[in-house]
């Protein structure tokens, strides 16, 4: 079943029209695309033929060109109109059109913006003749999509290069481009060319180009340079005549020519594309017979691939070179399928990148079906006999010229060679045999002769020592290295030893390679001195120690860094295993050592960890290595130890010796630290082991808050390797989008409506099922992907509340909570305004939560941030109150206008006194401050009645809803609003 169906004829009249219509059954469909191709170039006749073909088929859709001959059927035709009709089963096609407003490239990406879909196969625009750059105009869809596939071109108006018309059914310009899309899973298209123009006589290089008008020509004008070498009667013809003899250049491995369409008074011409200042061209000219034989190839390649519609945008100069000839390119492809088009002026075609062609024959072909049984279509044709001689003409100007450019070639070669050898800065030796053919002045200089031409006829034996430092024979090395360069290697690179005039040897590096000089091989010698260069290498190695120690210890304590370390203690423990005698390391962090940067500065944290690091060493130096291992870290390895209570009381000296005062510049520190301890006797002795065991028990110490010290335990591996894997899990989540947003209600206690969700965070883990953030939210934190998944939400929340208030719903205010490290690591304002503006949401729909512990971390941090935020009209809500330990000055300071009670005292209430006394508090300073207050944590009527009197309006919790996923809530809010609906009608 042909699923493409294509139909042509020429327009006479509505009475013709719908004729044809009928005859062949096409049904007025968006999935009919009209092309029509106007011979005749007036505007009110292209109106009343638009408006004929819109009262017939209302729904189709309609493109349209003036030609330079149109193409119906594969017959070529002048001043008529042809209507093409091609019925898609499964394609459907858009339209739009625009007016050239800036250049062609805005035009382009405009249309390319406008129509190019997921699916879309192929572009077919046509752009007006005579304004237009085409090459822009391809650029502006190139840069929507690379890979687009477009087919078309510019309009013409048969020759006459005054008005070209592009049009739609409701659209018409001369000074515009229309284009229509093709979108479909199933439609093939496939695009060829045919080109074969050739370059005639030598290279010229464009002097002086403004994008498509090109002023100068080897800096004769445009005009000028077509007088020069076609005659000035020809050019007088221009643009009309010369659009035979385009320039011709080569872009991205294809040859692209470009035609003439203006002339203008000051000599410069315009082009149908841009060229560039510097660009080499050559003038073009076309053969019939070479045109048709390549032709010929491109139509074999159709039919192979089975079309069911073909549509050509040719060049209008291969009608005008070849007017008897015209109908044998295209008449063929008439047999594989219904076969349409017209003679533009440039040609769109798609290769590595979009293209504007000129005379070329561009093809499109299409199908909806599976490929089927090719056609065996049998092409025959003559020629008319001026081809033939032309062909003989241009064969010989191109020889004449090959031949010429050869010459120049090789004399260009000898002068480039003969400038390199003398002005070379490096000596040069042409070696033939065993000796020296030739050299230059600069070899001479180096060796220490006075005249090149002493080393004519010389030996090489002459220039190279006895016996090279390694006690090689130089002579055997040399014909070694000889025969492999001439009959192997291309090139050798040694540091040798040589030879001057009275005797001496320096060091040279030498290049040695193969050269052809009258038929004969010969050995290619480059020599340049390089004993400089080796007596620096002295000099570098006599520094040695200096870059070992700088390499192997940390500059600022002077301490054996990491490397050094573990080179240490991997050769200790070597011989441990035979001494069965067994050390510990210690692995030392300073504690909250970030302050002291962050309050002081970097010089004092530096003379900080400058004095730590002197007592360490001091005070463990004769059984010990300390080593840094940067920031605030330190490693000591004990050597040997006895038992565990040795190591504990070195323990003990370190954390003594650590926490004794420091002073720095006025300023009076006390640091402590947290050690992690693992040793051979247990850990084993492996290197990399017991600094990651002493590593790990570090950071149990730190977590600890009963002791300063940890010895390494085998479950804490465990515990360990089980944030690992959850890190793993997490960060495979993210990419994933493993994650879900619930909402928790806010409700209005006096009312019961919902005024208010809370976005909460779900992790739908794949083997674990839906998680809380209570498993995973600490591991967010300290891993940093918090920042991530707190985006995420945002996003995810922020875009559905939208929605729901386009339903009609009222979602009330939504919560977001969002950490520190959101606020320190990521422009935050900057994703808030993106998403306000991505999901159209109203800032006053917005609240933002953050706890009053993250607050206080760093408040005027913060305040700068929430401050800009707020004045947004974005609400602030502090989160969890009552655990931060904020202070009323810093709680006025802030720009909040609502408190959150941390839920683990609305646990305790109202049964716990000190739970009452603490709520009483925060209702009372809420009020005091004209802050709203939310009671998080709700879980029964006592919580709910004792918060009501106390005067909270505001309640969220279990009492009222657990967090549910935005199908539930979306039900809820239905209900919610049904509920005021209902009050309203009372």
């Amino acid at each position: 079943m042909i699923i493409v169906r294509s139909l042509n004829m020429y327009y006479e009249d509505v009475v013709s029209l719908e004729l044809f219509v009928n005859t062949h059954n096409i049904l007025n469909s968006d999935r009919l695309l009209i092309q029509v191709f106007a011979g005749v170039n007036d505007k009110a006749y292209i109106q009343s033929l638009v408006k004929d073909i819109m009262h017939i088929l209302p729904d189709a859709v309609v493109i349209g060109a003036t030609t330079d001959g149109e193409i119906m059927n594969g017959e070529v035709s002048t001043y008529k109109t042809v209507l093409s009709f091609t019925v898609f089963d499964s394609t459907s096609i858009t339209v739009a059109s625009i007016e050239h407003q800036k250049d062609g490239y805005f035009s382009g990406k405009y249309l390319a913006q406008t129509l190019i879909e997921e699916d879309t196969k192929l572009l077919i625009a046509f752009s007006d003749g005579l304004h237009s750059n085409g090459e822009a105009f391809l650029d502006g869809i190139s840069e929507v999509n690379e890979k687009i596939m477009v087919a078309g071109g510019l309009a013409g108006d048969n020759a006459t290069f005054a008005t070209t018309y592009v049009f739609t059914k409701d659209f018409i310009s001369d000074n515009g481009a229309v284009c229509v899309a093709l979108h479909s899973k199933s439609l093939e298209v496939r695009n060829d060319y045919s080109f074969n123009w050739r370059r005639i006589g030598k290279p010229l290089t464009l002097t002086h180009v403004e994008a498509n008008r090109v002023y100068t020509i080897d800096n004769k004008t445009a005009v000028e340079t077509y007088i020069h070498y076609l005659g000035e009667a020809m050019a007088k013809g221009l643009p009309a005549i010369c659009i035979e003899f385009p320039l011709i250049m080569e872009e991205d491995g294809i040859d692209v020519a470009r035609a003439v369409l203006s002339k203008h008074d000051d000599g410069s011409l315009t082009f149908s594309g841009n060229l560039k200042e510097g660009d080499q061209v050559q003038f073009g000219y076309g053969n019939s017979v070479d045109i048709l034989k390549h032709s010929k190839e491109a139509w074999y390649d159709i039919q192979s691939y089975v079309p069911e519609a073909i549509f050509v945008y040719s060049c209008m100069a291969r009608r005008h070179f070849m007017p008897e000839d015209i109908d044998k390119e295209t008449l063929p492809l008439q047999k594989l399928a219904p076969t349409v088009g017209f003679y533009t002026y440039g040609e769109f075609f798609s290769v590595k990148k979009r293209k504007l062609l000129n005379q070329t024959m561009t093809m499109v072909s299409l199908r909806e079906k599976d490929k089927a049984e090719s056609k065996a279509v049998k092409i025959d044709y003559e020629f008319q006999s001026m081809g033939t001689s032309v062909d003989a003409l241009i064969h010989l100007i191109n020889t004449t010229t090959d031949e010429v450019m050869q010459e120049k070639t090789l004399r260009k070669e000898k002068d480039a060679f003969e400038l390199l050898f003398n002005k070379s800065p490096d000596g040069i030796l042409l070696i033939d045999g065993d000796y020296i053919f030739q050299a230059n002045q600069q070899i001479s200089d180096i060796f220490g002769y006075e005249n090149k031409d002493d080393f004519m006829g010389m030996n090489i034996r002459q220039v190279f020592p006895r016996l090279q430092p390694n006690g090689v024979s130089s002579l055997q090395e040399i014909y070694m290295m000889r025969d492999k360069v001439l009959f192997g290697d291309s090139e050798i690179r040694r540091e040798w030893l040589l030879k001057k005039v009275d005797k001496t040897l320096f060091w040279a590096e030498i290049i040695l390679t193969k050269i052809v000089l009258n038929e004969r091989n010969m050995l290619y010698l480059i020599c340049r001195d390089i004993s400089d260069k080796k007596e620096m290498e002295l000099e570098l190695s006599c520094q040695n120690n200096t870059l070992y120690y700088q390499a192997h210890h940390d500059m600022l304590t002077g301490l054996p860094n990491r490397t050094l370390f573990i080179k240490e203690l991997q050769e200790v423990l070597a011989s441990k295993r035979k001494e069965e005698q067994f050390l510990a390391l210690l692995f030392i962090d300073l504690d909250r050592f970030k302050k002291i940067n962050d309050s002081l500065g970097h010089a004092i944290g530096d003379k900080v960890l400058s004095t730590i690091g002197k007592r360490l060493k001091n005070i463990l130096q004769n059984k010990s290595i300390t080593a840094r291992l940067g920031g605030d870290e330190f490693l000591v390895m004990l050597n040997p130890v006895k038992d565990k209570d040795e190591i504990l009381h070195a323990v003990q000296k370190v954390l003594k010796v650590i926490e004794e005062p420091i002073f720095i510049d006025y300023h009076t520190l006390y640091v402590s630290a947290s050690i992690g301890i693992s040793y051979t006797e247990r850990d084993g002795f492996d290197a990399d082991n017991l600094i990651k065991f002493a590593d790990t028990a570090m950071y149990q110490a730190k977590e600890s808050n009963h002791t300063y010290y940890q010895f390494y335990q085998t479950e804490m591996t465990d515990k360990v390797y089980k944030q690992l894997m959850m890190e793993k899990d997490l960060r495979e989540s993210i990419k994933n989008g493993d994650f879900t947003v619930y909402y928790q209600p806010k409700i209005n206690m006096n009312s019961g409506e919902i005024i208010g969700l809370e976005a909460l965070v779900r992790w739908k883990h794949p083997f674990k099922g839906l998680l809380s953030p209570d498993v995973f939210i600490l591991l967010l934190e300290k891993t940093g992907l918090i920042v991530d998944v707190d985006f995420f939400v945002m996003q995810e929340a922020m875009k559905q509340v939208s929605q729901w208030y386009q339903q009609g719903l009222n979602p009330g205010i939504l919560a977001v909570n969002i950490s520190m490290q959101e606020i320190e690591s990521s422009p935050l304002e900057e994703k808030i305004e993106q998403n306000l503006k991505k999901y159209n949401f109203d800032v006053k729909w917005l609240e933002l939560e953050i706890t009053e512990t993250e607050v206080m971390k760093n408040v005027q941090r913060v305040i700068s941030i929430l401050e800009k935020l707020s004045s947004w009209g974005i609400s602030i809500a502090i989160d969890d109150f009552g655990t931060g330990y904020s202070s009323l000055a810093q709680l006025k300071s802030l720009p909040i206008r609502t408190l959150k009670i941390d839920k683990s005292f609305i646990f305790d209430i109202p049964n716990d006194e000190d739970a009452v006394a603490i709520v009483k508090t925060i209702l009372a300073l809420s009020r005091m401050l004209n802050l709203e207050v939310v009671a998080e944590g709700i879980e029964n009527e006592a919580q709910r009645d004792f918060l009501q009197k106390g005067g909270c309006e505001v309640g969220q919790g279990y009492y009222y809803s657990k967090p549910l996923s935005s199908v539930e809530i979306e039900q809820l809010l239905m209900k919610n609003t049904r509920n005021k609906q209902s009050k309203g009608n009372r």
